[in-house]
């Protein structure tokens, strides 16, 4: 059996919890492609990120003898194979609690039976999940897990030390930031206020809205206001195209809290790609830690 990349088991490590936790609505979850190894005496619940309308597809080593699923009647579509299970949520499922999955494996061999807990994210999904089922010692791939959380830590570590150094974002924003935009330095920017369309449910409104395009970078500026009664300050952020295809941002540069009232505040979100990679109109999804969303259609970027 091949061995799993470290940073694999390590998202696998901080995106698990225990079966009989108390766990709230608003856990963690993981997104994209994603390998998840099963011990023989596997302990803790894989956490899958789920999205209303968007396909997420679990592929298994060994045939499956029973699906259960709760709340099977919210999901639009429930594809059984024999070693694989695809679900569609459908879009009632918005502001639905965590949703528990269990695999019984047809083999009888260790483990005989799997389980996932499906949370329904504003703007992720896990797409597609490869579940293996481990020979080896389960303590090996902990060891494994520990030595990539060390280095994870450490690169968290050298990356705002490095930040602190240089004292500002860089790329787009950071130009921005420093007011020195301008069309000399290769930099194109488009008003897109009167094209982007707010998604029913979001929880901010769009003032203003400008998009910018550089060498290798594009951005979206957005003037927020928030209306509701709490402050708004966004944790991550996601552009997808229309084809389901994903544009992963930046880290979001030192973002404030977006006040209730008229005020507003601004936020800018910042991509690598290239022209030929930011092509057409995206949506741009962005969440609070209480994933509150905002979703925004029709993003499109200077050409």
């Amino acid at each position: 059996m091949p061995l799993a990349s470290s940073a694999g088991l390590l998202a696998l490590t901080m995106l698990a919890v225990p079966p009989d936790a108390d766990l709230a609505p608003r856990a963690s979850c993981a997104a994209g492609d994603l390998r998840v190894e099963l011990g023989a005496d596997a302990t803790q619940v894989p956490v899958l990120c789920i999205h209303p309308e968007l396909s997420t597809n679990l592929f298994f080593d060994a045939k499956l003898a029973r699906v259960e699923l709760e709340g099977r009647e919210r999901f639009r579509r429930v594809l059984e194979g024999d070693d694989g299970l695809t679900v569609v949520p459908s879009e009632e499922m918005h502001d639905a609690e965590p949703v528990h999955l269990t695999i019984h494996f047809r083999d009888g061999a260790a483990p005989t039976s799997a389980n996932f807990l499906f949370v329904v994210h504003p703007a992720l999904a896990a797409r597609q999940v490869d579940v293996i089922r481990l020979t080896r010692p389960v303590a090996f791939y902990k060891q494994v897990a520990r030595e990539a959380e060390d280095r994870a830590r450490q690169c968290d570590e050298d990356k705002v030390r490095m930040r602190a150094e240089y004292g500002g974002p860089g790329g787009l924003r950071g130009l921005r930031l420093a007011g020195l935009m301008d069309a000399q330095l290769g930099v194109a920017v488009t008003a897109i206020t009167l094209l982007v369309k707010r998604k029913p449910r979001s929880a901010l409104d769009v003032q203003n809205a400008w998009s910018y395009r550089a060498k290798g970078r594009v951005m979206a500026e957005l003037m927020l206001v928030n209306p509701g009664p709490k402050p708004w300050m966004p944790v991550e952020a996601v552009l997808r195209g229309r084809n389901g295809e994903e544009l992963k941002t930046l880290p979001l540069w030192k973002p404030e809290p977006i006040l209730p009232g008229p005020a507003g505040g601004l936020v800018m979100v910042e991509v690598e790609a290239t022209k030929k990679q930011a092509q057409g109109a995206y949506t741009l999804t962005l969440w609070d830690a209480d994933r509150r969303a905002v979703t925004l259609e029709n993003v499109t970027f200077p050409q």
